[in-house]
């Protein structure tokens, strides 16, 4: 059985910075001593990471941070604590890191609790913790629940970027427990309303996502950031309740999704919507809408945009919409899809499937500007290209990249062969730095074993000296440290060459033969954009400049515009 490389990790942690009780050093000879007794563990087969002067109430501290980078790249083994309570005082996050060293096979030990996960026992109590903590979830989620249902009383806005037509406005101050709290509700905003208003009706009207964003392109209704509305940016508007009106029609749609209605009595058709509990709350990432069941709906303190019975024929017809199913195009085979833009407008182009068959049986394609297909036309009238031939002529002229006998193939294989290392004079220079300063060393030492023996009259004049040899050797490290960059920059750029000509031989030379996932893969190493305007194809290269002649220009023939 191959030898755990990985290694032991000692945690230590103190709130302030003291030398009574269980310091840092205490805490870390303790961890040492039983993992050396009980493992046999050597002291270069240790990590420390210490953090002093910081709480236990959270894990925002830089050395566990640090820790936990290192047991996700698997470095670390075993995880040690002198005390539960020194990786957290929190058992929710104390649970989560367990769960994580689960996840990397890490064990952990608390040399106080004597909890081992390497033990049978030591994993039975950490699973009694587990439940604990998930005992303190439940409660937590419980008491942001009766939050919610405070905050449906007043039926006020919480908050955060408002929804189109909304902004939100300071009414009154609410006193809770003796403090003033600002009570916020939302307010019309009459331009963005009326486009709102326009975008529901036409929806009503056409009952299609893909034509509404057609209308809404052609018409030039567009969102607070001055761009155009996506259908996924109009789907979310068009599902919002905030929109609707508190009426009979949403309170029967909502109880029939098994929502909870909040002050059903208020239900009267006077003011908007207000849903609690919407969505789940994770910070730093994309919230997530929680199902229709766990929702709070309860009655705003502002005026709903639609009847009840409009927001609700517009669900409906999502719903149904969402659940058509539509024809299974045929296999699309082009490889510059996501990166081949019209040079007109700066949309997309995407490949359309042409209804003409070729010889082999596969469908000819063209590629097609967004922006053109979603406004039939009056945004933009780029030329469609012809996909196949242009997917050929790009190949063609990567070919000439990867191709052993060409130019660029020559000046990789100069790179990674090393040709252009930092020169003698540079290896030169950097011996001769390293030399000066250990000489500054050995004078140093010499001069700091005069200062025990000669009078204090000499005392300052060699403490000036040893400053100025101190000063020097600073400015031969900035020296050293800069020569060192540069060689690293080198030797990096000698791996990259390796590794591109390696992909070169590898893949380039049978092409033809790879799936199309991987051949799209291989053309974004090299191409970075195309770029199409009128019957020009300009091919930018990975790490060309638009000045370089690197870039590529064709002409090829395009189709109709139609």
């Amino acid at each position: 059985m191959e030898k755990d490389a990985r290694k032991y990790a000692v945690y230590s942690r103190k709130s302030k910075y003291t030398g009574k009780g269980e310091s840092i050093g205490n805490q870390i000879e303790l961890c040492k001593n039983y993992l050396e007794t009980k493992y046999n563990a050597k002291s270069d087969e240790i990590l420390v990471y210490e953090d002093e002067g910081y709480t236990g109430a959270n894990t925002k501290r830089p050395e566990f941070q640090k820790m936990l980078k290192d047991i996700k790249a698997k470095k670390i083994r075993t995880v040690i604590c002198y005390r539960l309570d020194r990786i957290s005082r929190n058992v929710l996050d104390f649970c989560n890191l367990k769960d994580e060293l689960s996840d990397y096979n890490v064990d952990f030990i608390s040399i106080r609790e004597d909890f081992d996960t390497s033990t049978p026992m030591g994993s039975a109590m950490l699973l009694i913790t587990s439940v604990f903590a998930q005992l303190e979830r439940d409660t937590i989620a419980e008491r942001i629940r009766d939050n919610m249902h405070e905050l449906a009383k007043t039926g006020r806005w919480l908050g955060g970027i408002t929804p189109l037509g909304f902004q939100s406005e300071e009414v009154e101050k609410l006193t809770v427990d003796g403090k003033k709290r600002k009570l916020f509700k939302l307010s019309p905003i009459t331009e963005e309303q009326q486009t709102y208003i326009t975008i529901a009706n036409k929806f009503l009207e056409f009952k299609s996502l893909t034509k509404l964003q057609t209308y809404t392109i052609q018409h030039e209704l567009k969102t607070r950031k001055n761009i155009y509305f996506s259908s996924v940016a109009l789907r979310s508007i068009l599902t919002n309740p905030v929109y609707a009106t508190a009426d009979a029609d949403t309170m029967q749609y909502f109880k029939e999704r098994n929502a909870e209605i909040f002050g059903e009595e208020k239900f009267d058709g006077k003011h908007g919507l207000m849903v609690y509990n919407k969505t789940e709350q994770k910070t730093g990432k994309r919230q997530k809408v929680r199902n229709v069941e766990d929702w709070i709906v309860a009655v705003g303190k502002h005026k709903g945009f639609l009847t009840g019975k409009q927001w609700v024929e517009i669900q409906n017809l999502i719903k149904k919409n969402t659940e058509k199913r539509f024809r299974k195009p045929a296999v699309n085979t082009s490889l510059l899809s996501g990166i081949i833009y019209c040079g007109d407008c700066g949309s997309y182009m995407r490949p359309r499937l042409n209804s003409a068959v070729n010889k082999d049986g596969t469908h000819s394609f063209s590629y097609s500007c967004e922006l053109k297909e979603k406004s039939r036309c009056t945004k933009c009238k780029s030329k469609n290209i012809m996909g196949i031939e242009l997917d050929k002529k790009v190949f063609e002229i990567i070919k000439e990249f990867t191709n052993p006998n060409g130019k660029f193939y020559g000046e990789l294989k100069r790179m990674a062969n090393g040709e252009f290392k930092i020169d003698e004079t540079e290896s030169s220079e950097t011996e001769a730095l390293q030399k000066t300063k250990s000489q500054n060393l050995k004078t140093i030492s010499g001069l700091v074993q005069k200062l025990a023996v000669v009078d204090n009259e000499f005392t300052e004049s060699i403490t000036n000296e040893i400053r100025k040899l101190k000063e020097s050797n600073r400015k031969i490290d900035k020296q050293l440290d800069i020569l060192n960059d540069r060689q690293q920059k080198v030797e990096k750029e000698i791996n990259s060459a390796k590794l591109v000509m390696n992909i070169f031989d590898t893949y380039f030379q049978k092409f033809d033969s790879l799936d199309l996932i991987t051949k799209r893969s291989l053309i974004r190493l090299i191409i970075q954009s195309v770029e199409c305007k009128n019957d020009n194809i300009i091919i930018n290269f990975t790490g060309a400049s638009p000045e370089k002649t690197e870039n590529k220009i064709l002409c090829l023939c395009t189709t109709d515009s139609k």
